[in-house]
């Protein structure tokens, strides 16, 4: 059986975040298959995925060396990654990004996940697109094997990079979301639900724009935010114009908070018009929240027939979907039983299998 090492970048740049997630739950899902190993290299992490014993320096040292220091952490990180590929005490590398640093000192085969391919789609929104893109292509040009996250990403890939489509395998996420904390009282009320990052392919604008009529209609009525940091001025602004700023929150959620939020929504809305998976979706399934989501990108693949789809670029679209599912108890509940049926299609189990069953074909050729 091979040794997998999964080398720092997505666990030093994110604390949270689906794709240091993605890789925290394939490493340990690795570990539990019978003769296998998988190792994570890293000196530092502040990741709220990975355990205690995996970062060599998690403890009391490298909290002082490293905390609040992301560049310091980042070169060290780095170093130690370039070590342990030149030891060579592995039989496949799996970099959890794009940076190319590995090439120079690997001697074994490696394997890259492409989340999404959402700088070369929409490169006009990321002020960084022509690295990323090149470091993205480098890798992929050079990997064993590609892995994209859905059959929609793997589309994606060949539009943009024919060439690859036959090093290409579909091995969809799962959500590692079971285990329920014991509910806590709701101090929030009703509210809609809506989180990550609030990026331009988000389409967070044209959503608070779709909903603010519900929110001014419905004074009771509110909107959380998890992820993303605190509300730009912009968006006060926007929030405000709108007559809806004291009806929004911002929450930086930790796990079992995100879980509760999820449980006590009336409705979890996924509005972006360009995702990779959107493993929120299998989050909210999980935590019995009726969803309703974008009829974009790769929803429908990973959603079936379980959200409310409304289409992201018509407010009328979006309101009134929001609207029936806050509404409609018959229609919540079926949402909820179907989203429960949904998310047994994907399982942390079915991810290491696949996973693995794809390194053993690196590693023999």
């Amino acid at each position: 059986m091979p040794k997998i090492l999964f080398d720092h970048q997505t666990f030093t740049i994110q604390r949270y975040g689906g794709l240091s997630r993605y890789f925290a739950d394939l490493h340990d899902g690795l570990n539990k298959l019978p003769g296998v190993k998988s190792e994570i290299a890293t000196l530092y992490s502040e990741n709220e995925y990975i355990n205690d014993a995996d970062p060599v320096l998690n403890k009391t040292l490298g909290k002082k060396l490293f905390t609040g220091h992301f560049g310091r952490t980042y070169r060290w990180n780095k170093r130690y990654c370039r070590l342990k590929i030149k030891m060579g005490n592995f039989d496949v590398l799996h970099p959890t990004y794009y940076d190319p640093y590995f090439l120079a000192d690997l001697k074994k085969p490696y394997v890259i996940t492409i989340p999404d391919m959402i700088y070369e789609v929409l490169p006009h929104q990321f002020e960084d697109n022509v690295k990323v893109i090149a470091q993205k292509k480098m890798v992929m040009e050079h990997a064993s094997a590609i892995v994209a996250i859905s059959e929609y990403t793997k589309q994606d890939i060949i539009k943009f990079y024919p060439q690859f489509e036959d090093k290409i395998a579909v091995i969809p996420l799962s959500s590692d979301f079971t285990g329920m904390p014991a509910p806590i009282p709701n101090t929030i009320g009703r509210f809609i639900l809506f989180v990550g990052e609030r990026k331009i392919y988000k389409n967070f604008i044209a959503f608070v724009k779709a909903i603010a009529p519900l929110l001014n209609e419905d004074k009771g009525l509110k909107l959380v935010c998890t992820g993303g940091g605190k509300f730009s001025a912009e968006e006060e602004q926007l929030l405000t114009s709108l007559h809806i700023a004291n009806q929004c929150l911002q929450i930086n959620a930790v796990e079992n908070e995100l879980k509760q939020l999820y449980a006590q929504a009336q409705v979890f809305v996924f509005p972006s018009y360009q995702e990779g998976f959107g493993i929120p979706l299998l989050e909210a399934f999980h935590a019995s929240c009726p969803v309703a989501a974008a009829n974009a990108s790769c929803f429908p693949e990973i959603g079936g027939d379980a959200p409310a789809y409304f289409d992201p670029h018509s407010a009328d679209s979006m309101y009134n979907t929001i609207k029936s599912v806050i509404n409609d108890d018959q229609l919540r509940a079926e949402l909820i039983r179907k989203g429960k049926q949904q998310v047994k299609l994907f399982s942390a189990e079915k991810v290491a299998e696949r996973s693995l069953a794809l390194y053993n074909k690196v590693v023999n050729g």
